[in-house]
């Protein structure tokens, strides 16, 4: 069979299922903020904050008060803000500031931790698992533009054939990106950088996970008007990188 014929079967199978997947599929790390209390900072516009429901396509913030405005003389009630996937790019981060105040929820935590850094039988293997996802995606792509480059295709078509695969690819459903620097230090003390605006700053915090889009870190001291509080943060990976592991010196 035409090595070009089998590369289009390849792609047009898993863009099939990687579309199907992708429709369904919420962000690792945007899915553990889900019903939790939540600020959404943008880059230079409003912040909000609320209850979190994360879907597939957007982030949608539900007031747990109702803002009150009025439009053509007449009040109405806003009880939610949704923020789309087009929108995804004014996000700076999301935080979520810790509330444990009673033993149990400190134990929970502590439990929570140490999962990270000694994971089951089945989060070995469902992390193996993507990271398989993504190192046959990075094959099958090599191969793919290997051939069409032997192929009478306009540039145009080989690219957009190329595209839709990346978008629509297991990969896409998987969103891991694989960093395989990163994986040793999940659940470890790790130090993010971003920049923001051309302005550099850094944060300390436990890797907990990242996908394609965003890095999530726990337990990062953070400055809340004029408070320093412990708070689970999430950061775009536009404008985040990892750059340091760390340690306590005190």
């Amino acid at each position: 069979m035409d090595p070009f014929l089998i590369s289009i079967i390849i792609i047009s199978f898993t863009g099939v299922i990687g579309a199907f997947l992708k429709g369904r599929h919420r962000d690792r790390c945007l899915k553990h903020f889900q019903d939790l209390q939540t600020k959404i900072i943008r880059i230079d516009k409003k912040d909000v904050w609320g209850l979190v429901n994360v879907e597939s396509n957007s982030i949608e913030i539900v007031f747990q008060e109702d803002y009150i405005i009025d439009i053509d003389g007449v009040r109405y009630s806003k009880k939610n803000f949704i923020i789309y996937k087009n929108e995804f790019k004014e996000i700076d981060k999301l935080i979520h500031v810790l509330d444990i105040k009673s033993e149990l929820g400190m134990q929970k935590r502590k439990r929570l931790l140490n999962s990270l850094v000694k994971p089951n039988l089945f989060k070995k293997s469902w992390r193996k698992t993507l990271i398989f996802f993504n190192i046959v995606k990075d094959a099958l792509l090599e191969v793919a533009g290997t051939v069409m480059k032997k192929t009478k295709l306009s540039e145009a078509n080989k690219d957009k054939l190329l595209g839709t695969f990346k978008d629509n690819s297991l990969n896409s459903y998987s969103g891991s990106s694989h960093e395989p620097v990163w994986e040793k230090y999940i659940g470890k003390q790790v130090i993010l950088e971003q920049i923001v605006n051309g302005n550099k700053k850094e944060y300390v915090g436990i890797l907990k996970e990242y996908s394609s889009q965003y890095i999530l870190l726990y337990n990062v001291n953070i400055d809340i008007e004029q408070q320093i509080l412990i708070a689970d943060i999430i950061f775009p990976r536009n404008n985040s990188i990892i750059r340091h592991f760390s340690s306590n010196m005190n």
